[in-house]
């Protein structure tokens, strides 16, 4: 198993709205507007979306859902992929380290062989921290 986790980010808003954005995920939607502002948005396009999934494209990977499996409220969100070709499991973190001040954290964990972690891993920790960067930009009302 690889983990790789993104930095700490730090989010102005309370922990209950970051949650309440990022566990139903419907609210990703704000994360495809901040994409398309993204540099390298072309690289990645949001399919589909409801409550529990969320389905995307990566330029160069294929397509990838992600299904919301436990939620604990206020604090972690685990998603899992499906149909995909290695388990990847997904964990967004939350910490209220003072009122409207959320600290995010993601943790994307896989099984990968020597040779592909050697291959791809540097862009699975550089996709994990941008995706990290992208959910602390969006604007929690």
């Amino acid at each position: 198993m690889a983990d790789y986790v993104s930095n700490i980010k730090s989010i102005a808003a309370s922990r209950h709205r970051v949650y309440a954005t990022l566990s139903d995920l419907t609210g990703l939607s704000r994360i495809g507007e901040a994409l398309k502002q993204h540099p390298e948005a072309s690289k990645i396009q949001i399919e589909a979306i409801d409550q529990d999934s969320c389905a995307f494209v990566i330029s160069g990977a294929g397509r990838l859902t992600l299904k919301v499996v436990e939620r604990e409220p206020d604090k972690t969100i685990k998603l899992e992929a499906e149909q995909s070709p290695v388990p990847i499991t997904l964990w967004v973190q939350l910490l209220e380290a003072a009122p409207e001040d959320t600290r995010l954290r993601l943790t994307l964990r896989t099984e990968l062989n020597f040779l592909m972690k050697k291959m791809i891993g540097g862009k699975l920790q550089d996709g994990v921290e941008r995706m990290a960067d992208m959910m602390a930009a969006v604007p929690y009302r």
